[in-house]
């Protein structure tokens, strides 16, 4: 199979140092419900209200810190993003505009909680932290996470979703056998053996500080198909990218059957929303997403959209999503 990486496993510096699986026409049955149109995205129509998981009256939230009233823009790449937003591969006419992912979901799923609209602004990976400065749109929302180098001129929403260190195997590795994705795992597990990671990536740090492990780092996909053909004895990858590339869970997705994930996600750390520190609305509009997200965390919302995602496991307790 061609393997579809995100392309944040090759670009996240080092210092930003399993759930449900639905059957395949379950899943994009699903899938295809909450598909969106971010040219006119909808946050008040029969979809939006499926994908809030609630009908019950909403608490009403202020929506003063936008740089436009009634619309929440956030920055993201899709251009290689899948699962987190990607342009939607079953679109009668493929277009920019046309996405998925389950970021996508879960903006549109604030917007609605603070009775707006939300629209995606295309923006390369690279480039997000520099558009955000100066105020392209109103908050950064694309895997991102809250470091200390970052801090300086960003302020950042309550997680939305903890992430973590997927180990992946060889289904037929006997030395591996046994082991599943529900069992709690160190990384000493991996000691003796040669494992592959993104380069400069938060598994790449993790697996570097043990000296028993012999990392091996790639700049490109080519490190799926390094251990499908046993060059590598393991990977070590954004969860995200195991449920999508392995699990086969999102649209044009395939199940990697020589693959399986072994333990849980470890290295866990958090996806937030990020404002710039210097603008005079940050810390306004900071205050009512938290509100938003809260209540897509207490009202099912935001499950629901994980679940879909293969992205829901009990470490999303840890920051309060029911």
């Amino acid at each position: 199979m061609i393997f579809q990486v995100d392309r944040r496993t090759f670009l996240k510096h080092a210092t930003q140092a399993s759930g449900l699986v639905a059957t395949g026409a379950t899943l994009q049955a699903l899938l295809a419900a909450c598909r969106l149109d971010i040219s006119n995205p909808d946050t008040t129509g029969p979809a939006a209200t499926a994908a809030t998981g609630s009908s019950s009256t909403p608490q009403k939230i202020e929506a003063k810190g936008l740089k436009t009233a009634g619309l929440l823009q956030w920055g993201s790449s899709s251009n290689g993003g899948a699962p987190y937003v990607f342009p939607d591969p079953d679109a009668a006419t493929p277009t920019p505009t046309q996405l998925v992912g389950f970021e996508l979901e879960i903006a549109n799923a604030i917007a609605t909680a603070m009775g707006i609209k939300a629209k995606q602004v295309e923006t390369d990976h690279g480039q997000l932290t520099d558009a955000l400065q100066t105020n392209n749109f109103d908050a950064i929302m694309n895997g991102w996470e809250a470091t200390d180098e970052r801090r300086s001129t960003e302020l950042f929403s309550q997680p939305y979703y903890r992430s973590g260190q997927q180990i992946v195997v060889r289904s037929n590795d006997t030395r591996f056998a046994g082991k599943t994705a529900q069992d709690t795992l160190t990384l000493k597990v991996l000691e003796g053996h040669t494992i592959g990671a993104s380069l400069g990536s938060k598994a790449a740090v993790m697996l570097g500080q043990n000296p028993k492990i012999t990392l091996k780092t790639y700049d490109s996909d080519i490190l799926f198909n390094d251990l499908v053909t046993g060059t590598l004895d393991a990977m070590l990858i954004d969860f995200p990218l195991a449920t999508y590339n392995i699990l086969g869970i999102g649209p044009a997705s395939t199940k990697e059957a020589k693959l399986k994930l072994i333990g849980q996600p470890l290295g866990t750390s958090d996806y937030v929303l990020a404002y710039n520190k210097s603008s005079a609305n940050a810390a306004v509009l900071q205050k009512e997403v938290d509100l938003a997200i809260a209540q897509i965390k207490n009202d099912g919302t935001l499950h629901e959209i994980l679940d879909r995602w293969g992205l829901w496991n009990t470490q999303q307790a840890g920051i309060g999503t029911k």
